[in-house]
């Protein structure tokens, strides 16, 4: 009992601390976690899935890859994949996702020598990208808009193609012997349990989200519920068809009106979380280094075809004549690593086949994860230094908005500028944001409280702090937690409360101090500047003036980074420093 005990507190810790490494380090999460598992597992024996879960591993793994794969149906949505990226995105997850899967399996048959239905499974499995693996990837290199635009949606759309795929592989196929023969009856009656399933849960799911007897986060639990019910109500119909209700769950939650799926959000972001935590150590724990060794130089030269070859040749063919430059479509190229559903696919198909006996199935697990690993490898070395070398690389983003236009806020964005900052300004107010123009002000339009809102605009680039300024203490309170969200905590700084307090949602998410200070609320920086004062660029600060923020030269030469003072230690001065002070 205490073995077993230690080992699932072993399997989360192991989990949780590897996702926090990664953070700090900024890096995919797929690395430690699959270094982690490999030596938890197979190295020291310290974690044995199949003694820990005895017969319900397999049952357990898939469920979870079930949750994982309705979260990534959850971002399925028509309208946010809009612009000239739209057809270069749609070609890449259509007909490049097709050429990876031809290719791949014909590259697998071929240097590894399996039989032809394992291989053709293998080469659905490895068609997914994933947002868990490309956006760490993306973060770090800081490509151009189009390229990550591309990138991010290739990611989250291709997750659950590839899914569908291997589903759709895997029931089609019979794979008791060498060749390839259709189950056309029985694949059928699979997809028709799982849409079946995955709409009913969807149905049962939305009055449900809409009820207001129900908190936030029971409404968590509550789509937690649906998914696992709709999964095995659809196994229990069909065996395996459980993946394809939780697709048909999500696609039909992502693209329907009456209820706000934002709602589930934080389903997706700490349970999932956790859960692709747990799900990796327990695979990677499963592997065998000896099997993955015992392929040998084929499964390099494998990996070598898919980032050298294959991936070249789905970009070249998705992007021919569609206005993308070269460098742009070079750096496409130099990007696909394979991430934690590829992993958890292989690992729930392999079992299974296993199972049955399938000739090749103890291959699938090996060669996957060495494709995993090898294009994680390969990808991050490559793909940051061919985002220089091409010139396709921002640095650090040093740019400020400015959240609320009030005449005060308008003077802060314009004295920022004039120090030599990158200042854009939003309001809610049209009349603020019509006077900023006015000015000379650079304006955002966005919505800023939309899902999603700023995550894919240009924003999200060149934005190093945002500073939330309005005079509305409910809305900045959103506006930190929505902001929060989707840039870090660590770049969002807000004004104090009317009382002097921080905003609510600064307190709850561990924010910085209140932005210039606990006395400087927006109805006490409108008194000072309406008596006259006004923001100035100094060398040093007046006797009796509010010190604002310090403007700072960068070594690339670009625009200059804004540090705003809070009532934390200020930055040591630096030579050519200058200050930002309210003051008469």
């Amino acid at each position: 009992m205490d073995d077993e005990l230690v080992g699932l507190a072993l399997v989360v810790v192991l989990a949780v601390g590897a996702q926090l490494l990664a953070a700090r380090l900024v890096i995919p999460a797929i690395v430690p976690l699959l270094a982690v598992g490999v030596l938890a597992g197979d190295v020291t024996g310290l974690i044995d899935p199949e003694a820990l879960l005895g017969p319900a591993l397999t049952d357990a793994i898939s469920i979870a890859v079930g949750i994982i794969l309705f979260e990534g149906a959850l971002g399925l949505r028509r309208e946010e994949l809009s612009g000239p990226v739209r057809g270069v995105v749609l070609r890449l997850v259509a007909a490049g996702a097709l050429i990876t899967w031809v290719c791949a399996a014909l590259a697998v048959g071929f240097l590894l020598d399996v039989p032809r239905p394992i291989a053709i499974l293998i080469g659905a499995i490895v068609i997914v990208s994933g947002p868990t693996v490309v956006l760490p990837m993306l973060e770090f290199i800081r490509p151009v808009r189009s390229v990550r635009s591309i990138l991010k949606w290739e990611g989250i759309l291709v997750d659950p193609v590839g899914a569908i795929a291997a589903v759709v592989t895997f029931n089609a196929l019979d794979f008791g012997g060498g060749g390839v023969s259709l189950r056309v009856g029985g694949f059928s009656l699979t997809m028709l349990a799982g849409i079946g399933c995955g709409i009913a849960g969807a149905l049962v799911l939305m009055p449900l989200l809409r009820a207001g007897w129900l908190a936030e986060r029971q409404k968590v639990a509550a789509t937690l519920m649906a998914v696992v019910a709709a999964f095995a109500a659809a196994d229990v119909l069909r065996d395996d068809a459980g993946l394809v209700a939780t697709i048909v769950m999500g696609l039909v939650l992502a693209n329907q009106r009456r209820v706000d799926i934002s709602r589930i959000v934080e389903f997706k972001e700490t349970l999932g979380a956790i859960l692709l935590g747990v799900l990796f150590i327990l695979l990677s724990a499963t592997v065998a280094l000896d099997d993955v060794v015992a392929l040998g130089w084929p499964a390099v030269a494998l990996v070598a075809l898919l980032v050298l070859v294959v991936r070249p040749l789905a970009v070249a063919a998705c992007t021919w004549r569609s206005g993308v430059p070269l460098r742009e479509r070079a750096l496409l190229a130099a990007l696909a690593p394979r991430g934690i559903v590829a992993a958890s696919t292989a690992s729930v198909f392999g079992l299974e086949l296993a199972d049955r006996g399938a000739p090749g199935a103890e291959l699938i697990v090996p060669i996957v994860f060495t494709v995993i690993a090898g294009t994680v490898v390969f990808y991050a070395i490559v793909a940051p230094l061919a985002a220089r070398a091409l010139g396709l690389s921002h640095g650090e983003p040093a740019g400020v908005l400015v959240v609320g236009a009030a005449p005060w806020a308008r003077d802060l964005a314009r004295a920022l500028g004039e120090a030599g900052a990158e200042v854009r300004v939003w309001s809610p107010r049209p009349e603020e944001a019509a006077a900023a123009r006015v000015e000379g002000l650079s304006v955002c339009d966005d919505p800023l409280l939309g899902d999603g809102a700023v995550a894919d605009d240009p924003l999200d680039e060149a934005i190093g702090s945002v500073l939330v300024t309005t005079d509305d203490d409910a809305l900045n309170e959103l506006l930190v937690e929505r902001l929060a969200q989707e840039l870090g905590a660590a770049r969002v700084l807000a004004l104090p409360a009317a009382d002097g307090r921080p905003q609510v949602a600064a307190r709850d998410r561990a924010l910085e101090p209140p932005l210039f200070g606990e006395q400087a609320t927006a109805q006490e920086l409108a008194r000072r500047w309406e008596t006259g004062e006004r923001v100035r660029v100094v060398a040093s600060g007046p006797p009796g003036a509010l010190p604002l923020a310090t403007v700072r030269e960068q070594a690339d030469g670009g625009a200059r980074a804004v540090h705003p003072l809070t009532t934390g230690p200020a930055p040591a001065p630096r030579p050519g420093d200058v200050l930002l002070v309210l003051g008469a």
